[in-house]
């Protein structure tokens, strides 16, 4: 009988809050591959050794950084990094044979490199999860941006398989005769909550006769929710079916919390962030997703992204608010379920806002098209078939043959 060999991940992120991860973790357990993972618990929310669902984690916390010191992130990757190489040895050696090495993103992908160059696993997978130049020249400067482009490319070379989040980070890489697969961040069809938009709202408490757009994720730099604030102050005259409503933590919640109290809009509620699965219940209930960035002029990252409350809103069947210009006004363009707008011009996205919301056909067949796009095409079970079937064509190959160390 062929036993499929064990897969080490390597993350320098929780491994108990990013959903990516975690997915993969439980599709490749699904196909009866023994999963480990060695994670960097930044900001300590997790249990050290926990066992989830399945997959074995390992997690440090070297340094307790929060999410917005550059250098204390800079100080603890470099930690992290030698860690890794360490810990992944004395794992093997107790494995007592080699694994296939799944790195996230850049700051793991050195050591992943080193291990394979030692002969120490089967194969290489490299997670790409954004564009890492442009990531670095964002949080820390142009020159350290450049160099990691360089060193990037030359190490992913040496990857047996390179998969990332949207197409054209894929198409990025192809630039340079390396071929990249595209595995988009969805939520699996059954985590979708089975209730009425109606139901969702009396169990939530939200009112019933008004149109819902919403926020729900990490409240960051980039989120954009001071135009959101606008918009809200620009609808108070005139526009009294909509409503907005932002969920969520992060880095500015306390700081947005402040000023959305402070500009006693009534218009505007803040609710705490929520688990992953009361969000999803928030997202069945809104009308309109609210998925403009800040950072979509200046930052590449911000224009190709394809956040996860985008797929989530397809799958719940709720149309989303984009800046024209960006990847996912294209994608949304196409499928034909977004509301695509210029903005920093609140009373025109106040006015495309009532516009839909005052056209009960268009709504419905934007609504329609989303969830037939997400049953189609955007959702786990799909993107999950296809890594699956890339793991096999690794494994046949020849790239992970199974075989004991030293045999």
């Amino acid at each position: 009988m062929h036993v499929r060999p064990p897969i080490v991940m390597f993350l320098a992120k929780t491994f108990q809050t990013d959903p990516r991860p975690k997915q993969e973790a439980n599709s490749l357990i699904e196909a009866k591959y023994p999963v480990y993972v060695i994670s960097w618990d930044r900001e300590s929310k997790g249990p050290s050794n926990p066992d989830r669902d399945g997959a074995i984690v390992r997690s440090f916390r070297l340094l307790n950084v929060g999410a917005s010191s550059g250098f204390g992130l800079a100080l603890g990757a470099m930690f992290f990094q030698l860690l890794l190489i360490v810990e992944c040895i004395r794992m093997i050696g107790r494995l007592k044979q080699r694994p296939i090495l799944h790195v996230h993103d850049y700051n793991t992908l050195v050591p992943g490199c080193f291990l394979r160059a030692l002969g120490l696993s089967r194969g290489l997978v490299y997670d790409c999860h954004e564009l890492t130049y442009s990531a670095y020249s964002d949080l820390f400067n142009a020159l350290l941006g450049a160099i990691t482009r360089v060193t990037e490319l030359r190490w992913s070379r040496a990857a047996d398989l390179l998969i990332t989040v949207s197409q054209p980070i894929a198409e990025y890489f192809k630039q340079y005769g390396i071929r990249a697969e595209v595995i988009y961040n969805c939520p699996r069809l059954s985590d979708i909550p089975r209730i009425s938009k109606r139901d969702a709202r009396n169990e939530l408490g939200l009112p019933l006769d008004v149109f819902l757009v919403s926020y729900i994720g990490s409240i960051r730099y980039d989120s954009g929710l001071e135009l959101l604030l606008k918009v809200a102050e620009t609808a108070r005259e005139g526009h009294e079916g909509i409503k907005f409503l932002v969920v969520g933590g992060g880095p500015l919640a306390s700081a947005f919390k402040k000023a959305a109290t402070s500009s006693r809009n009534r218009r505007l509620s803040f609710l705490p962030e929520v688990s992953r699965g009361r969000a999803m219940l928030y997202q069945v209930a809104s009308d309109l997703t609210w998925a403009i960035y800040d950072a979509d002029r200046a930052s590449v990252n911000a224009r190709i992204g394809m956040p996860w409350k985008m797929f989530e809103s397809l799958a719940c069947a709720v149309p989303i608010l984009v800046r024209k210009g960006t990847y996912r006004s294209s994608l949304l363009e196409t499928i034909g379920c977004g509301l695509i707008v210029e903005a920093d011009r609140p009373e025109e996205i106040v006015r495309a806002i009532s516009d839909l919301a005052g056209d009960t056909e268009r709504y419905l067949d934007k609504s329609t098209r989303a969830r037939q796009a997400a049953i189609s095409r955007f959702n786990w079970d799909r993107m999950s078939e296809r890594m699956l079937r890339l793991y096999d064509r690794l494994i046949a190959n020849g790239h992970a043959h199974d075989s004991p160390i030293g045999g």
